[in-house]
């Protein structure tokens, strides 16, 4: 792992508006880390409207869907991530790591490709092999190892070693959007069709993929809750860091939130008063990072919840969905077989220790482009580990 050689050495940053980052989540990161990075928007067609994603919001797409419109995506145009490139490098950045949604999800990657050919500054394009937060993460650790003044090849590394540490799951409504969009296969679809459970899934080498099925909401919570800690639990040396991926359930995200978290929100202070958890994404800038009331970075390292603790401060609806993640699929009469005992396993290893996270669990909106793919009812949870600089 080679120290660029100072200022002119610096590497900038490109992903990609499938991370769904939070500006603040970038400004807490590292003091200059805005600068270094920028963000290139997918394309969203509703009906016959095409818009980038960071003029058109996830509101919208989730109106559509609503109303039966057919809503699509496409890739950023390699031209746009050209004009990314020549702006970092306009800025100061000798070569710069572009970092992006999984392959076998977009074709995002191909354009970064096309684009460094013509960008006139070295680039290093990398396959994320997932979406969402976890990609997010992946970025933040570039961020912080170009601050940290390591060149080209060392953060390229540590943002490959942060998303392939990432496990991501989340819940849908409906496998509808996905299977029309091409990201789970007819056979997948089927597995959330039966006796009205929906399912959990996954992201699994870069694809999508089943998990779990579940029967209400409250019961993802307390899945997703308890698969993340002891999913945490499992991961290497490094920082452990937490997302919750959300749109239209905000208060049972918050729920998730609190329960990863202890209850402790982003942004909470050393008494562990929370403050806002709900933080919006950056657009194409990366975002002025100025919200004082966003996450300190790494934040305080207070000790996440053992398996069962409260639900939180997410309101009395919210938390009366909360129910025994140990009971899922243990006499499901659907035939599903093994959910019962893999979401019991998971409760124990949970409840066995206490998961230290580098900062509070984070809320982050989905955007446009993963809310046509998912619904506007998804709610994910995102673990990760990010290695930390030397010196």
């Amino acid at each position: 792992m080679a120290r660029a050689g100072g200022r002119a050495g610096r590497v900038g940053v490109v992903t990609d508006s499938t991370a769904c980052l939070p500006a603040e989540l970038v400004a807490a990161c590292a003091p200059d880390a805005a600068s270094l990075l920028r963000v290139a928007p997918l394309n969203v067609t509703i009906g016959d409207v095409t818009r980038p994603e960071d003029e058109l919001g996830a509101d919208a797409v989730a109106s559509a869907q609503a109303e039966g419109i057919a809503v699509t995506t496409s890739r950023p145009s390699p031209a746009a991530f050209v004009e990314a490139y020549r702006a970092l490098a306009d800025a100061g950045c000798t070569s710069i790591v572009s970092l992006h949604a999984s392959q076998a999800l977009s074709s995002t990657v191909s354009s970064a490709r096309l684009a460094s050919l013509e960008a006139g500054v070295d680039v290093e394009v990398v396959d994320s092999r997932t979406l969402g937060m976890a990609l997010g993460f992946g970025v933040l650790a570039a961020l912080r190892w170009s601050q940290a003044g390591y060149d080209v090849d060392a953060v390229a590394e540590a943002a490959r070693a942060t998303c392939a540490s990432s496990r991501t799951a989340f819940y849908v409504d409906s496998l509808e959007p996905l299977r029309r969009g091409g990201r789970i296969g007819r056979a997948g679809a089927l597995f959330g069709s039966a006796l009205s459970i929906k399912p959990l899934l996954q992201v699994d080498d870069g694809v999508i993929a089943p998990l779990a099925r579940v029967r209400t909401r409250g019961k993802a919570v307390e899945r997703l809750g308890t698969w993340a800690l002891a999913q945490a639990e499992n991961l290497g040396e490094g920082e452990r860091v937490c997302a919750v991926h959300s749109l239209q359930h905000s208060e049972l995200a918050q729920v998730l939130v609190d329960r990863l978290g202890g209850g402790a929100s982003p942004g909470a202070g050393r008494d562990g008063e929370a403050r806002s958890a709900e933080a919006s994404s950056t657009g194409s800038s990366g975002g002025s990072g100025d919200d004082a009331t966003g996450p300190a970075w790494p934040g305080s390292r207070a000790a996440g919840p053992r398996a069962g603790g409260a639900a939180g401060a997410a309101g009395p609806d919210a938390a009366d969905q909360v129910g025994d993640v140990a009971a899922l699929g243990a006499s499901s009469p659907d035939g599903t077989r093994g959910d019962g005992a893999r979401a019991a396993a998971e409760a124990d290893a949970a409840s066995s220790s206490a998961v230290r996270w580098a900062m509070a669990p984070v809320q982050a909106r989905l955007g446009a482009v993963v809310t046509a793919h998912v619904g506007a009812g998804a709610l994910g949870a995102v673990v990760a580990v990010m290695p930390e600089p030397p010196g």
